[in-house]
């Protein structure tokens, strides 16, 4: 692609793009009105081998994938979620809309922890079955035996990713069940892969006028 291309699907992705960032900042404003926070956030107190920065999910893409899981893996009605690296809980809020009965998920910083339960309450989503952990999910063992679907959205970085799916193979193996593994932005698939995790499906996601922006989304099951 030449300098002229570039430049005009820049123009084009800002242009298409101002109808949605409207609809985000208005929604955003309304939120931090209620006293809610989903804004980006980087924990100072730990560094880039422990965890990522944080950034809510995309609902549509969020809803789309959970179609997939629902139609041809297991049924949301059926789901025990668990979000690793749950960040200020919007995709846990996502979850439970979309009808899964049992939400929970885990969150290192101990400020975004803080922030979830916040948002969770104002929001009218704290209950028994969104239990929240603030925790190093690396180190999480029996407390994953209760979920069969568990959500990455590029938590944190090969070494923890390594050792969460160690304890979850462990726990399929104290509880034999149906786990699903739902990993976007799969950007560190090759470890769920050399684990022996199944890839049921892969799909590339793009922006429009940004061809060089990809990414993939991971469906996963243990053999």
């Amino acid at each position: 692609m030449n300098i002229k291309s570039k430049f005009v699907n820049k123009i084009l992705y800002f242009i298409t793009n101002i109808p949605k960032r409207i609809y985000w900042r208005t929604k955003n404003t309304i939120l931090k009105w209620r006293g809610c926070d989903f804004s980006d956030f980087r924990d100072p107190s730990f560094g880039f081998d422990i965890g990522y920065t944080y950034r809510p999910s995309p609902i549509k893409e969020f809803q789309f994938i959970m179609r997939k899981v629902d139609r041809e893996y297991l049924p949301i009605d059926q789901t025990a979620f668990f979000d690793a690296g749950r960040g200020k809980g919007a995709t846990l809020i996502e979850a439970m809309k979309i009808g899964i009965p049992i939400v929970r998920g885990v969150e290192l910083s101990e400020p975004m922890y803080e922030i979830c339960c916040k948002n969770l309450k104002i929001l009218g989503r704290e209950r028994e079955s969104t239990r929240l952990y603030q925790a190093n999910a690396a180190t999480l063992t029996e407390e994953l035996d209760y979920f069969n679907l568990f959500f990455l959205f590029n938590p944190f970085p090969e070494v923890v990713l390594k050792q969460y799916a160690l304890n979850i193979i462990d726990s399929a193996k104290r509880k034999p069940r149906k786990i699903i593994i739902v990993y976007r932005h799969a950007t560190l698939h090759h470890v769920l892969e050399e684990l022996g995790f199944s890839l049921l499906y892969n799909c590339q996601v793009t922006e429009r006028f940004r061809p060089d922006n990809i990414s993939y989304d991971k469906i996963y099951s243990l053999k």
